[in-house]
């Protein structure tokens, strides 16, 4: 399992969609996200071509850092003492919650679904949303109280920036190469509710689908 964990994290290089293997894995159906440890339906993600296992959608992002709309989908955080993919489990448990509670209905539901996801990221008053969304929401909130150290660290949260820093590195000369694997280490990337195909915002729709498919409270 240590070595598992050890294989998901932020990958500064984007895997090539054209390369022999990638795209879907096997028949479309229920699979368990190699990532995040969580049941999945739907589309699967190889993990960089060879990896461990299938990933889900979300977990994707992480060997995707330059993708057209990452900075509305997700930010990046210090946590060294937690593993990218307690992060990811969290964060879906989390998200999963929170549209169970708020209505796992059709689309009209989205934009209030977008209103929480951004009052959680602003730090604005949530005291509104239901009682029942108060774990969710204080998961969410610890997570994203991390991304201060981030920025204290690295003057940006951003994981485009991040990404091409880390791809213009001279990673030949060991003390930069040193500062690179200790900074990978702590550094983590934290989703923000968001995930665009093209101009069309399609995470609340997964998450409505991960509750079709698991639909027994995740967090309470």
């Amino acid at each position: 399992m240590a070595r598992l964990t050890q294989s998901f994290r932020l990958l500064p290089r984007p895997w090539d969609p054209s390369a022999p293997g990638a795209g879907e894995m096997g028949e479309p159906g229920l699979f368990t996200c190699a990532c995040c440890d969580l049941i999945t339906p739907g589309r699967r993600f190889p993990w960089h071509g060879d990896g461990p296992g299938p990933v889900c959608a979300l977990c994707n992002i992480l060997q995707d850092p330059t993708r057209p709309a990452i900075e509305r989908e997700a930010v990046l955080i210090w946590w060294p003492k937690l593993p990218q993919t307690r992060i990811m489990t969290l964060t879906r448990c989390a998200h999963q919650a929170l549209m169970q509670t708020l209505g796992n209905g059709p689309n009209g539901q989205d934009s209030v679904w977008h209103r929480a996801m951004d009052a959680i990221a602003s730090g604005s008053d949530t005291a509104m949303m239901p009682a029942q969304c108060k774990s969710a929401l204080a998961v969410l909130r610890a997570l994203h109280a991390r991304t201060t150290e981030a920025r204290r660290r690295l003057e940006t949260t951003s994981p485009r920036l991040l990404a091409t820093a880390l791809l213009m590195a001279n990673r030949a000369d060991p003390q930069i190469n040193e500062s690179a694997t200790a900074l990978m280490d702590g550094i983590r990337l934290l989703p923000l509710g968001r995930l665009h195909n093209g101009p069309t915002d399609i995470y609340p729709a997964l998450v409505r689908e991960w509750l079709d498919a698991d639909p027994q409270p995740v967090m309470t």
